[in-house]
């Protein structure tokens, strides 16, 4: 043991270098290089799982899209429909009006009929707010 701390005592350099290139050797060959995960970036995975993860994502992400895409489609075809009804109540105004057939008297009984039915719905909730209030204790 005497030798050993003698060499030691000698060689310093060389043997802080040795327990360095030690050192070097354990981690480089024991430990596995790890980033954060991209699901839970408090947790750290190998190349491998990234791999996995990232693929996980890829196929969600997909499916989200193309979820997005099936949806943004049924609202366009919504609008086109709204478009489409707008476009015959117009063409309709305009054909009355070129044919002089235009009759005031059914336009303002339309416009009152729907005003109306607003003023029905409209009381039918104030009743029913009334009904649910609390009666002030005298």
């Amino acid at each position: 043991m005497e030798n050993v701390a003698r060499w030691i005592r000698h060689n310093q350099g060389l043997f802080v270098a040795l327990i360095i290139c030690a050192g070097l050797l354990v981690w480089g060959i024991g430990c596995k290089s790890k980033v954060a995960s991209l699901v839970d970036p408090t947790k750290r995975v190998t190349s491998p799982e990234l791999a996995v993860e990232l693929d996980q994502l890829t196929a969600k992400l997909n499916a989200e899209l193309d979820s997005l895409i099936k949806m943004a489609e049924l609202r366009q075809l919504d609008l086109l429909r709204q478009d489409e009804v707008k476009t015959k109540l117009f063409e309709f105004a305009a054909m009355t009006y070129k044919a002089g057939t235009f009759n005031p008297a059914g336009v303002i009984t339309l416009v009152g009929s729907i005003l109306c039915i607003g003023l029905g719905v409209d009381n039918r909730i104030k009743d029913k707010v009334i009904k649910n209030r609390p009666l002030a204790e005298s």
